[in-house]
This record gives C-alpha cells, sequence and structure tokens, in this order.
C-alpha cells in the first residue's frame, strides 16, 4: 500500500511471492547486462588508449631506426674515404664504383608514410624490413672495418718486413749483376752489393726479422741471414764478428755484427744481398739515398 501525503487516495498493489522472485530476477539481469555493457565500453577505451600507446612506439621507433640509418650512411661515408685514402680495393664500395641501386618497394611505402605524417601506421612487414635493413647494413660495415684492420694490419707488417736501410757506412765496391770475379777472374753472377769500410764497422738489421743462420760458410765467411717474413730474407756475409744469435728477433737498424774480411775477400766489406721467395733481388731498389 502507498500512502501519499496529500489528498490523492491511497493506492494498493498486492503480489504473490512468485512475481517478487521474477521481479528480483528482472533485477539480477538487468544489473548483469549493464555490467557487461559497461565492461565492453571499458575494454574498448582500455584498447584504443592502448592503440594510441603503441602509436607513439611505434613513431618512435621509426624515427630511431631512420636515425640509426643516417648513421650507418655516415659510417659508409667514412669507410669509402679510409679505403680511398689506404688506396684499398673493395669488394663493393671500390670495385664496383659504377654506381647502382634504389629503393625497394617497402622503401617506398615508408617514404609515403612519412611523407603524410603517418608514420605510426607502418605495419609489421615494413618494420621487419626497416630493421632487417639496418641489420644487413651493420653486418656490412663491421666485415668492411674489420678488412680494412687487417689491410693495415698486413701492410705495417710488410713495410716491417721490407728491407729499406743501408747495412752499414761504406762506398759499394761491386754492383749487383754480372761482373768479372776479383779473386777467379771469370765472368759470374755477384747476388748482392759489396759495401767497403773499415775493420769493425757496424752493420745493422735492415729490417724486422729472426735470425735464421748465423756461421761460417765457404764464400761468404762469417754469415748472418735473417728471415724478415712476407718472402723477404737478408744476407749479411764477410762479417768480423757475429753479435746474434739463431733464433734472435732483431729489429731494423739494430747491430747485428762488425765488418770484416772472412771468407772469399779482397779486404774489409760487407757483401749485402736481398732475396724474395728464394731469388735474389738488386738491394739498390730498396736502399734510400742516403746512407746511415
Amino acid at each position: 500500500m502507498f500512502i501519499p501525503h496529500n489528498t490523492l487516495k491511497p493506492v494498493r498493489i498486492s503480489f504473490t511471492f512468485s512475481f517478487l522472485i521474477f521481479l528480483v530476477g528482472c533485477w539480477t539481469g538487468l544489473t548483469i547486462w549493464a555490467g557487461y555493457i559497461s565492461g565492453r565500453h571499458i575494454d574498448y577505451w582500455k584498447i584504443k588508449a592502448d592503440n594510441e600507446i603503441m602509436k607513439v612506439k611505434v613513431g618512435f621507433f621509426a624515427k630511431e631506426v631512420k636515425k640509426s640509418q643516417e648513421m650507418l650512411d655516415q659510417v659508409k661515408e667514412t669507410d669509402i674515404q679510409i679505403r680511398s685514402l689506404l688506396d684499398m680495393k673493395s669488394k663493393k664500395d671500390i670495385i664496383e664504383s659504377d654506381g647502382k641501386g634504389g629503393p625497394t618497394k617497402l622503401d617506398k611505402d615508408y617514404l609515403s608514410k612519412y611523407i603524410s605524417g603517418k608514420i605510426f601506421e607502418l605495419s609489421q612487414p615494413e618494420i621487419y624490413g626497416q630493421t632487417s635493413a639496418l641489420q644487413k647494413e651493420t653486418t656490412n660495415r663491421l666485415k668492411s672495418y674489420k678488412e680494412v684492420i687487417d689491410y693495415v694490419e698486413n701492410q705495417r707488417s710488410l713495410f716491417k718486413s721490407t728491407p729499406n736501410y743501408w747495412p752499414c757506412l761504406g762506398h759499394v765496391t761491386s754492383q749487383f749483376g754480372y761482373r768479372i770475379h776479383p779473386i777467379y777472374d771469370d765472368n759470374e753472377f755477384h747476388s748482392g752489393l759489396d759495401i767497403a769500410n773499415e775493420k769493425n764497422t757496424p752493420i745493422y738489421a735492415t729490417a724486422f726479422g729472426t735470425v735464421k743462420l748465423c756461421d761460417w760458410l765457404p764464400g761468404y765467411g762469417r754469415l748472418v741471414i735473417l728471415d724478415n717474413g712476407h718472402g723477404y730474407a737478408t744476407y749479411y756475409g764477410h762479417m768480423q764478428k757475429i753479435m746474434v744469435k739463431a733464433g734472435d728477433h732483431v729489429k731494423r737498424g739494430q747491430l747485428i755484427g762488425l765488418m770484416g774480411d772472412t771468407g772469399t775477400s779482397t779486404g774489409y766489406h760487407l757483401h749485402y744481398e736481398i732475396q724474395y721467395n728464394g731469388k735474389a733481388i738488386n738491394p739498390v731498389r730498396f736502399l734510400k739515398k742516403q746512407q746511415l
């Protein structure tokens, strides 16, 4: 019964217990339905917020990839300049210097979205393509720099092995090539230079190397042979005194002995010989104009 606080008549409503249960069921169903609808809306807004955050992340990622690609381009340019300075040939940058290339379809799609300001709409294949290209270029640059380092190390080692130093003070008394032997008076091939000076004139190594032999041998007298590496070997004959031993590692300019008159000789001098891959070559090609 509803009794109003005015002149209206009281209202009487009667219902069964089953109807009350029905009303409770309807109220419960309405509550559940309202909760479901509200939940759907909450999920929608949550997903939408996640999408916005994802767009920001994708945009940031795309910009960082672009910066990395620009840095790699600078590294590539530096690599080319280094190779040019070293006069070093490259598999890609120097040998194939006629200039080829161009953007792929993914590159064009990226450019289109970048221009329209929709870089955050990059698809998974586009992102994968960008990162794959970045990884590939990074790998190529690392290989290239390793190649440059190996080349520099090889050139440094070659320079150390190349005889380019006068072995002693003195004047050349016999050149490389055919001559009349000063003792046997027959035509013979002289495989080195004879440099004459006073007894006990210091004799120096003309390149880095390892002492392969130091002994008295017929014709050479007291002889030192240095294995300089890269196919080079240097011979120092007619020494009065040897000041190194087999197996020693010597540096360019290091004292290895004193000038003498041992072996087949007509006076104090050094027989200086350079061999490359087992063949005697003219030492004059390697000597500087000025002596020690």
